[in-house]
């Protein structure tokens, strides 16, 4: 079907009528939009009696005309498309809007285009056009509308067209020229005589010429009006709008004496935002707030600056900090009585970051002012953080509720950046507060949530907390005791801020003693049990050196929760790991006493889940249990490798003095127990991925703990790998074989089960490639990574499986065709290790040198442009390697490239090729450069080379 106006308006229509073929018309309709015929059809679609669809068609047509495919219209044409494309703005002058500002664009695409040699001064010529002859039976407002219209998306195309460098600089150019004339137009339209919609759309203007480069110094007397307009609750919104682009610009810093003068302007907003927040008028209040927030952390060194300058300055300085602490404390609960406390943040991290960063002989005059300040910011956010009563808070949506707690933890981060401005100072506020806060709650004259907050402000800090800090955690934790919990949020918060301590308490070893007890009551309470669970795991996990006194305690109210049975699936799992915490200090008697009394429940209800035929209502059982024991092996260390050497010294001698070296490690103990359950699981639920994963997490986990006393063991896993690869490749299956040969894969009496693993992962794998290779690409992945390190560290093992080395290197090629960008580096990773390997060994040498133009192939057609950028510096990698080890053959196959006109993309010619095969050639032991060619060749072969946006991709590459 040709591309008549006639057929590309009955398509459009299509498109909207029937969605069922909105896929094929859409590809059909892009194909007439980039044809030729569409200089013609277009102007066509917009004739006055075509539907919107139509028109808005057509007019968008015309601008990717103009924006793509200039090179089409011959130069004598370039006038008469300036004037019909101006008729037809005159045409839609009164609508609708959504056509005249597609047209406005085409027309700022147009100036693009013609600047400055075909239209010189096109800016000024724009202005004046619009007061001639053409335009005068138009009324004065929608002149004046559409030139602002005109002038608004200028900038805006001149950002979103994608130029070459040299063209962007002159264009600048050009369009800077222009505001010698956008400026006084401007300045005139934004008057009081100035009807409203005329306003408004010169502020739009405005803001998107700041947005490209005006001066603030230049544009200060337009801000001055932008002020004054924020008086107007019809201007309010786009002059806020316009001030925040203003003050957000990034070269706005360079400006600081206008900044200053401007300041007087936001002080004197003041009076408003009192009167916003008293009236409760949260539009208002929220657009001061942006305003200020704008300016302020856009120019934090110049807040700094002026703290130490004249009086005045000072004073006005301070003034707008406190503005600033208006914002953050503005009256009710974030998100539902206000939001936008929380414009806020940025600038108090920014402020405390340059404080950070001033000399010594400044420091003390400046915390003079600034410290005042960030304890009042402690105030204010303490405030905010208090949760909303009870009832309103039960009233709240999902949403809002996680809109708060994503605010109050904003607010847990800025405390914690204040804390660098006070250090102990701001301890000593806190715990001064928590004593009056909670002797005033336990006379009831405070309510729950202020107590509640003040625990989460310290769970907020406890980073920050040096370990030799002894004062006030210590009244902190002390205090804690005389706290009548109230409810599970207040406790749990408090359960939170003790597991934050929990490195702390390395260092204070008194301190568990205050700690404890509330954490093991709460393990045993399902509504405090997630906070309670992590805090006993930090602690566990971070004071080997000190739990042991309290080893018996915590074995036991585990085992209470065990039996119990309240506690989350989540929950119990952090509980197991705990258990292994505490056993890792202990004897090796002591472990098997307490794992023969604790584990053995667990133990006989996994037999039992064992027997049980898979069903929806057994999944979630079997996953839990399978996982406890792979998070007790994760956490028991009867090593303690890493911890503290003269704690590892102790137990080591212990151990000696008590334990039978012929007998077996405890995890040992455990597993030998449980792993004919565990394989029968793992048969019955071999589709199920998340039990195939907690089941291998749980060999991993033996693995590295037991290493060579795993051997025993080693003939029924590879049997059981084997098998539930063969019937259900799984990824995490591949981890587990890859783990096992790392330690096991060349040991002697391993090696024969070692080529039986390689072999049948190679094999069951390689079978995936007869199928929709697409739909396993993660198990690709999985298979390129098992063999990148086989291949790096037990080639004999590979070499020596009969495996098909030609196939395996045929489906490494094929890898490197996959979308995923880990599934490419993965099998680069590997051809890379191949290649190498070939270095020395005839067999895959021969692979090599006989199919080694497929792998070159593939190489050019990713760098042509068939893969993402992404993966261009993986496959470098693999021609680099090809440089080093077989030059010679690697410049015979890279002839092709030169000889096939083309290929790999049409856009390089023959001499391009040419250079970059010689470029290649010539760094090919600079990983470096190597990079670079391929980079500056795949950019050409994309027709990006020389733009912006390449400059900016390559950066990223």
């Amino acid at each position: 079907m040709d591309y008549s106006a006639d057929n590309v308006e009955q398509a459009v229509k299509q498109f909207y009528l029937n969605p069922s073929l909105q896929s094929e018309v859409h590809f059909w309709l892009t194909g007439a939009q980039i044809s030729p015929d569409a200089w013609s059809f277009c102007w066509d679609l917009m004739s006055p009696n075509k539907g919107i669809e139509v028109q808005y068609y057509g007019a968008s047509c015309l601008h990717v005309k103009v924006v793509r495919f200039w090179h089409e219209i011959p130069p004598e044409q370039y006038e008469s498309l300036k004037s019909k494309l101006l008729q037809m703005i005159v045409q839609f002058a009164s609508g609708p809007k959504i056509i005249l500002t597609r047209l406005c664009v085409g027309l700022s695409a147009l100036v693009l285009q013609l600047l400055p040699d075909k239209w010189p001064d096109a800016i000024q010529n724009l202005i004046s056009t619009f007061q001639q002859e053409g335009f005068a039976a138009l009324p004065t407002v929608t002149r004046c509308q559409i030139l602002l219209e005109v002038l608004t998306v200028l900038p805006e195309e001149f950002f979103s067209t994608n130029l070459s460098q040299q063209r962007r600089i002159v264009l600048r150019q050009e369009l800077t020229k222009g505001l010698d004339h956008v400026i006084p137009l401007l300045q005139s339209l934004l008057t009081d005589e100035s009807p409203l919609e005329v306003y408004q759309s010169a502020l739009k203007a405005f803001s998107r010429w700041v947005d490209f480069g005006l001066a603030i110094d230049r544009a200060e007397p337009i801000i001055h009006q932008v002020f004054t307009s924020m008086r107007n609750p019809h201007l309010f919104d786009i002059a806020c709008d316009t001030l925040v682009s203003v003050f957000s610009h990034p070269e706005a810093y360079k400006y600081p004496v206008t900044i200053q003068r401007i300041l007087s302007e936001i002080l004197a907003l003041h009076d408003l935002l009192s009167g916003a927040i008293q009236d409760e008028d949260k539009e208002t209040s929220e657009g001061i707030c942006r305003v200020i927030v704008a300016l302020s952390e856009n120019h934090t060194k110049l807040i700094v600056e002026s703290v130490l300058g004249p009086e005045d300055v000072k004073l006005n300085t301070t003034s707008l900090l406190h503005m600033i602490l208006a914002c953050s404390g503005l009256p009710g609960h974030f998100p539902v009585d206000e939001c936008c406390s929380d414009h806020t943040f940025t600038f108090w991290y920014l402020l405390q970051d340059e404080l950070g960063m001033i000399s010594e002989e400044d420091f003390s005059p400046l915390m003079e002012v600034f410290k005042p300040i960030f304890f009042s910011l402690i105030d204010v956010l303490l405030v905010k953080a208090r949760h909303p009563p009870e009832a309103d808070y039960s009233s709240w949506s999902l949403e809002e509720k996680e809109k708060f707690r994503c605010y109050r933890q904003d607010i847990g981060d800025t405390l914690m950046y204040s804390y660098n401005i006070l250090g102990v100072e701001l301890l000593a506020q806190l715990v001064n507060c928590l004593v009056n806060v909670v002797d005033k709650y336990k006379q009831g004259n405070q309510d729950w949530q202020n107590v509640e907050a003040i625990l989460f402000v310290f769970s907020s800090i406890s980073e920050s907390v040096p370990a030799d800090e002894k004062v006030y955690v210590s009244k902190l934790f002390a205090q804690l005791r005389q706290i009548p919990f109230a409810n599970s949020q207040q406790i749990s918060t408090a359960l939170h801020m003790i597991g934050s301590f929990a490195e702390w308490m390395q260092w204070h070893p008194e301190t568990l003693g205050y700690v404890l007890p509330l954490v093991l009551q709460g393990i045993s309470n399902p509504e405090v049990g997630t906070a309670a669970t992590i805090a006993l795991k930090d602690i566990t996990r971070e004071n080997l050196t000190n739990i042991q006194p309290y080893a018996h305690q915590i074995l036991m109210a585990c085992q209470n929760c065990f039996e119990t049975n309240v506690l989350k699936s989540r929950d119990l799992l952090r509980l197991m790991s705990s258990v292994g915490h505490i056993l890792s200090v202990l004897s090796p008697i002591e472990i098997m006493q307490y794992l023969n009394q604790m584990i053995t429940p667990h133990i006989e209800h996994l037999i039992s889940l064992a027997e049980v035929q898979p069903s929806p209502s057994v999944r979630a059982d079997v996953y839990t249990s399978v996982n406890i024991f792979a998070w007790l092996f994760g956490s028991l260390d009867t090593e303690l490798d890493g911890k503290d050497e003269e704690q590892q010294h102790e137990l080591q001698i212990k151990r000696l003095q008590q334990q039978d070296p012929s007998e077996p490690k405890p995890i040992y103990v455990i597993l030998d127990q449980i792993s004919p359950a565990i394989q029968t699981i793992a048969y019955a639920w071999i589709f199920d991925t998340g039990i195939i994963e907690a089941v291998c997490d749980l060999y991993k986990k033996a693995l590295q703990k037991l290493d060579n006393d795993f051997a025993p063991l080693s003939g029924d896993l590879t049997q059981l790998v084997i098998n539930l690869y063969q019937r259900c490749p799984n990824t995490a299956v591949i981890d587990l074989c890859k783990q096992m040969l790392l330690i096991f894969g060349l040991q002697e009496n391993f090696i024969p089960f070692s080529k039986v693993i390689v072999g049948n992962i190679c094999s069951r794998s390689l079978s995936l490639f007869d199928l929709s290779v697409r739909n396993f690409t993660d198990v690709i992945e999985g298979f390129m990574c098992f063999l990148a390190q086989v291949m790096k560290k037990l080639k004999k093992i590979i070499l020596d499986c009969n495996c098909d080395l030609t196939a395996i290197f045929h489906a490494a090629v094929l890898s490197m065709s996959l979308p995923e960008h880990a599934t490419v580096k993965a099998a680069c990773s590997f051809v890379i290790e191949f290649l190498t390997a070939g270095a020395e060994n005839e067999v895959i040498k021969s692979i090599v040198i006989t199919y080694g133009h497929v792998l070159v192939d593939r190489i050019m057609r990713a760098i042509g442009g068939e893969c993402q950028r992404g993966i261009i510096d993986f496959i470098a990698d693999v021609i680099m390697t090809l440089n080093k080890h077989y030059v010679t053959q690697l410049s015979l196959w890279l002839k092709t490239v030169v000889e096939n006109e083309g290929y790999p993309s049409p856009r390089a010619s023959k001499q391009d090729k040419e250079n970059f095969i010689k470029n290649l050639l010539r760094d090919r032991m600079n990983k470096r450069r190597t990079r670079d060619v391929v980079k500056e060749f795949t950019l050409l072969c994309r027709g990006l080379l020389g733009t912006e946006y390449a400059e900016a991709a390559a950066v990223l590459l």
